[in-house]
C-alpha cells in the first residue's frame, strides 16, 4: 500500500470502530433510561452513578478506537516505501476495496479518497487505466472496431468476470469477454469503479471516457456493446441515456446493452432495509441501529427502485420511506436491449423466482406499477437453484450473449437512420423537463 492509502486506511478503521462504539452507547443509554424510568425515584442515586461511569467509559472508548488506528496509519504511512505498489493495482486489494466501497463508497470518496476506486478500465489482461489515451496506447494489432465493455455489480470488481471460471471453463483466465474475442472478434474491456457512489455519477464518467476512447481508438469503431452484471446493467443504461442526451458521438456506434441479473425495477432487499430502518427509528432502543444502517452508501440506496438519473435522487432525502419515483430512462432507438435472470426456482414464478438478490420480474423490467418495454425475444432465464453470481460464468448465458451480440434486431440500422430520431427524443425530453 502507498503511504496515503495506509493513512486513509487507519483513519477509516478509526471512523468505523468509533461508529460501532456510538451504536453500542446509544442502545445502552436508551435501555438504561427506560429501566431507570420504570424504577422511579428510589433508583435516582444509582442512575447518577451509572450515567457518570458509562459516560467516562464510552467517551474513552470512542476516543481510543478513533485515535489509535488513525495514529498507526499515519506512522505506517510515514515509514512506507514511496515506491510501494498501490492497493488498487493488486487483485486482493481491489477485491477488498470493492466490498468496502460498495457499502460506504460515497463517504470513503469524500473522507478517505486514497481508498476510493476511480473509474478505470483494462484491455484484455492489461493494466488498469484511468485515462482513455493510455487504453488506446495499449491496443495492439489484434484489436478490432467491435468493442464490448463489461461493468461489474455492487461490491464487485473487474475481476468478478473470472468468478467460477475454472469450474465452468477449466481455465481461470477465461471470461465472456475472452470468449467473445476468440469466437467473434470483439475487443473486450473490463471496468472497475466505486459502486458506492450514485449510479448516475458512475454512468456520466463512463459516458465521458467512452467519448474520448472512441475518438482515440486506432481503428474505426463499428460496434459498441455494454454488458452489465447487477448494478452494472443500470450503469450501462444510464451511461447510454446520458450520452444520448449530451449528443456524444459514441452512441452512434452503440448497438447492444445487456443486463445480467440487473434490478431494473429495484431490489427488494434495499426496499426492506428502507422499511426496516423506519420501524427501528420508532423506539429509542433501536434508533441507533437505524442511524447506523442508514449510513449505507447512496449506490445501495439507488437500487431501491433502480434510480438511473440525477433527477431520481437530487433534492430527495434518501432515507425517507420512499415510493417509486424513478424516471424511466428512454430506450435508445437502434440499440438492442437484452436481459438475463437467474432464479432458485426452476420456473420464473412463485416465491423463489429470484436469485437471492434480484427478482426475475425486476431483471426483465416487468412490474405492477412501472414496466420497461424490453423485447421479450431478447430475454433469457437461468432456472433451478441458480444464484446471482451464476450469471457471471455460465455456458448457456454465454451462448445467449453471443447470439444477442450477433443479431441486429434493429441495432443494425445505420447511424444516419437513427440520428433524426435521437434529436427528436432529446427535444421531447427537454420539453417535458421544462414543463
Amino acid at each position: 500500500m502507498r503511504s496515503d492509502e495506509l493513512r486513509d486506511a487507519g483513519a477509516l478503521t478509526g471512523t468505523a470502530l468509533g461508529e460501532l462504539a456510538q451504536l453500542a452507547r446509544g442502545v445502552h443509554t436508551a435501555l438504561a433510561d427506560r429501566l431507570f424510568t420504570l424504577a422511579g425515584k428510589p433508583a435516582e442515586p444509582i442512575r447518577m452513578l451509572h450515567d457518570g461511569i458509562a459516560a467516562i467509559a464510552y467517551a474513552s472508548t470512542e476516543v481510543g478506537v478513533k485515535v489509535l488506528p488513525a495514529a498507526v496509519g499515519l506512522v505506517a504511512g510515514a515509514v512506507q516505501d514511496p515506491t510501494a505498489e498501490s492497493v488498487h493495482d493488486t487483485a486482493r486489494g481491489r477485491f477488498a476495496l470493492g466490498a468496502l466501497n460498495g457499502f460506504w463508497g460515497d463517504r470513503v470518496a469524500e473522507r478517505q479518497p486514497a481508498l476510493a476506486p476511480q473509474l478505470r478500465m483494462r484491455l484484455n489482461n492489461g493494466p488498469m487505466r484511468g485515462v482513455p489515451a493510455n487504453l488506446a496506447h495499449d491496443a495492439d494489432e489484434s484489436v478490432t472496431g467491435r468493442l464490448v465493455f463489461f461493468a461489474h455489480g455492487l461490491c464487485e470488481t473487474d475481476l468478478c468476470w473470472s468468478f467460477a471460471a475454472e469450474k465452468r471453463w477449466g481455465d481461470r483466465s477465461v471470461t465472456y469477454g475472452s470468449k467473445l474475442r476468440d469466437d467473434d472478434g470483439w475487443t473486450p474491456f473490463y471496468l472497475n469503479y466505486n459502486t458506492g457512489v450514485h449510479i448516475s455519477a458512475n454512468a456520466r464518467e463512463l459516458a465521458d471516457q467512452l467519448e474520448e476512447l472512441v475518438a482515440l481508438w486506432p481503428v474505426p469503431v463499428t460496434e459498441i456493446a455494454l454488458v452489465g452484471h447487477s448494478l452494472g446493467g443500470l450503469v450501462a443504461r444510464s451511461a447510454a441515456h446520458q450520452a444520448d442526451e449530451l449528443g456524444h458521438r459514441w452512441v452512434k456506434q452503440l448497438r447492444h446493452i445487456v443486463g445480467l441479473g440487473t434490478p431494473h425495477l429495484g431490489a427488494p432487499l434495499e426496499r426492506f432495509a428502507n422499511w426496516g430502518t423506519h420501524r427501528l427509528a420508532r423506539l429509542p432502543e433501536t434508533r441507533p441501529i437505524a442511524v447506523w444502517l442508514n449510513r449505507r452508501s447512496v449506490g445501495i440506496k439507488d437500487l431501491r427502485y433502480g434510480a438511473l438519473l440525477e433527477a431520481d435522487w437530487f433534492d430527495i432525502d434518501p432515507d425517507e420511506l420512499l415510493q417509486d419515483r424513478v424516471t424511466p430512462a428512454t430506450l435508445i432507438p437502434g440499440v438492442a436491449y437484452s436481459m438475463a435472470s437467474a432464479t432458485l426456482s426452476r420456473e420464473p414464478e412463485g416465491l423463489f423466482a429470484h436469485d437471492l438478490l434480484v427478482q426475475h420480474s425486476s431483471a426483465h423490467g416487468i412490474g405492477k406499477v412501472r414496466s420497461i418495454p424490453f423485447d421479450v425475444a431478447r430475454t433469457h432465464h437461468l432456472g433451478g437453484r441458480k444464484h446471482h453470481f451464476d450469471l457471471l460464468a455460465d455456458a448457456t448465458v454465454y451462448a445467449k450473449l453471443r447470439e444477442w451480440l450477433a443479431g441486429a434486431d434493429g441495432a443494425g440500422r445505420s447511424s444516419e437512420d437513427t440520428d433524426a430520431t435521437r434529436r427528436r427524443n432529446r427535444r421531447t425530453r427537454r420539453t417535458r423537463r421544462a414543463g
